[in-house]
């Protein structure tokens, strides 16, 4: 090995440490940062990389846990009664919660929260808001599993591909 194959090593597996991370925090897209590492070590090493089908197929992986992130909340919170306004609620104290400091606190709090204040604003009782928001931790807590997971895929595909 050359000091480029050491070098796109170790950016490839900074990117896929930080993505896995990531992965752990609501709507943080950490398995693209995964598959972003895969991207990298194609463009960089060319033909010593993957294959042109293992970048698609990762990207495809990489989609679904994204989209199972988003869903997945939606899904927890409608799964305990939620309406359509509390599952609303989630993703915006999803989002809200990225910039509010300390974040990772906010990243947790603020899909609950979001449940909560978007059900009272429904009309609906606290208990009924606390449902949601239990729903949609529930749910942020299964999207962390299928993205971690899916994110283990793609860096598992990526080693076997590169070494067999």
């Amino acid at each position: 090995m050359d000091w480029n194959e050491y070098l796109a090593t170790g950016t490839v597996t900074l990117l896929f440490l930080i993505g896995l991370v990531a992965s752990f925090l609501p709507v943080i897209p950490g398995n693209f940062i995964v598959w972003l590492g895969v991207i990298v070590h194609k463009i960089w090493m060319t033909d010593a990389s993957v294959s042109w089908k293992i970048v698609l197929l990762t990207g495809f992986i990489t989609l679904v846990g994204q989209l199972a992130d988003i869903y997945m909340g939606i899904w927890g919170a409608r799964k305990f009664g939620a309406s359509w306004k509390g599952a609303c609620g989630a993703i915006i104290g999803a989002l809200i919660g990225l910039f509010l400091p300390p974040p990772l606190f906010w990243l947790i709090v603020g899909p609950i929260a979001g449940a909560v204040v978007g059900e009272l604003l429904a009309g609906r009782t606290l208990r009924e808001g606390g449902r949601a928001g239990l729903g949609s931790l529930i749910g942020g807590v299964v999207a962390f599993a299928v993205k971690f997971g899916l994110s283990l895929c793609v860096i598992g595909l990526f080693l076997i591909d590169l070494w067999f």
